[in-house]
């Protein structure tokens, strides 16, 4: 099934990649929801083995199902959420709703956002290992961005209005807490000049951090932190010493999170028009401060968590530059080259080589 999947990722790249041509793009909403379910079944309804935490989510939800407390303790929207699904059907469909749902509020925000190309948001998210993580093993984190992706796009699009509405996803995930926080104040704070300052700050950071260990003084505040909880909680998060991941995974995460910030800063460069869309300027400035947060932590072993806070934002924006801005040629070598880099990168690895996928 794993060679299915990869034909299908292909298929639907190529697609994606000329979905702009006349004849393909009335075909591009079917074309779309048929991948969304393709990519569903096979991702949703793969064996509890795969991946590092498929097994947690079938443990959990037949815990709740079987009215016995479960060794996790999720936020209260996720719980209830996997109330209401243990109610009415069976472990399956839930994992494969948690593979589903992502993706469909992905292809909302794409719609929000009145993207041409819908079909392109889906293959360059699963393109990259952040996407096929939050699909099928951050799942929580993978629903609780996406629905905020929707929600951000919905507030920004109507000049922040709402914007408390941000603050929704948490209750899914409580590191979203942190998009919401900056969601605040992209009215006023965005601008060129402080998304200059944004990216130039996290390229500090990102620089600095791979020369120096700041972990010890990370260990001098953990001693002053054991009394305040919440504090002290997030410094041993941060000061976890055992390798999640290697130097070359840490430098791939920074990579491609600086690649899809570049791709703003091409656009604004190459077409004047670009720096006066609010809807953009606002949602980069968001997407780099989220950067900025993940650059301040990219030493931890946990970054990679901080870099998925702005990777279903980057996903979308990059299509939306893409559609609005580029044309011909151009476009389609941008296209195809960041989607087989990322294809590349991700579907080589023993990750996802140890799936199986629809395996019941």
């Amino acid at each position: 099934m794993s060679t299915l999947y990869l034909l299908l990722i292909v298929l639907a790249l190529i697609i994606s990649g000329f979905g702009w041509s006349k004849k393909l793009r009335k075909l591009n909403i079917p074309f779309s929801w048929f991948f969304i379910y393709a990519f569903s079944l096979l991702l949703g309804f793969r064996s509890r083995h795969s991946g590092v935490d498929t097994m947690s989510y079938f443990n959990y939800f037949n815990d709740i199902a079987s009215n016995r407390s479960p060794d996790y303790s999720f936020e209260l929207g996720f719980t209830y959420f996997t109330y209401l699904i243990a109610e009415i059907f069976s472990v399956e469909v839930y994992i494969f709703l948690l593979s589903f749902m992502p993706l469909f509020f992905l292809y909302l925000s794409s719609r929000l956002l009145k993207i041409e190309n819908r079909l392109f948001c889906i293959v360059l998210f699963i393109a990259f290992i952040p996407g096929l993580d939050m699909l099928t093993n951050a799942v929580r984190g993978g629903l609780a961005l996406t629905i905020g992706l929707a929600l951000l796009v919905a507030t920004v699009i109507r000049q922040n209005k709402f914007a408390v509405l941000n603050f929704l996803p948490m209750l899914v995930h409580a590191s979203y807490g942190i998009v919401a926080i900056i969601s605040l104040f992209p009215k006023r704070f965005s601008g060129y000049k402080i998304h200059l300052l944004l990216f130039s700050s996290s390229l500090f950071f990102f620089a600095t951090w791979i020369f120096i260990n700041p972990l010890s003084m990370l260990s001098i505040i953990e001693g002053y932190s054991q009394d305040v909880n919440s504090l002290g909680k997030l410094v041993r998060y941060l000061l976890l010493e055992k390798e999640l991941m290697s130097l070359p995974v840490k430098l791939y995460f920074v990579f491609i999170s600086i690649l899809f910030s570049c791709i703003y800063f091409l656009t604004f460069k190459m077409y004047e028009e670009a720096r006066h869309d609010e809807v953009l300027s606002r949602m980069v400035f968001i997407i780099l401060s989220t950067q900025f947060v993940y650059a301040l932590f990219s030493f931890s072993q946990y970054s990679f968590r901080f870099m998925f806070l702005a990777y279903p934002l980057q996903i979308i924006m990059t299509a939306y530059v893409l559609d609005k801005y580029y044309s011909g040629i151009l476009r389609n070598i941008i296209v195809f080259l960041l989607c087989s880099f990322g294809l590349m990168t991700t579907y080589t690895t023993h990750s996802f080589s140890s799936f199986e996928l629809l395996s019941l």
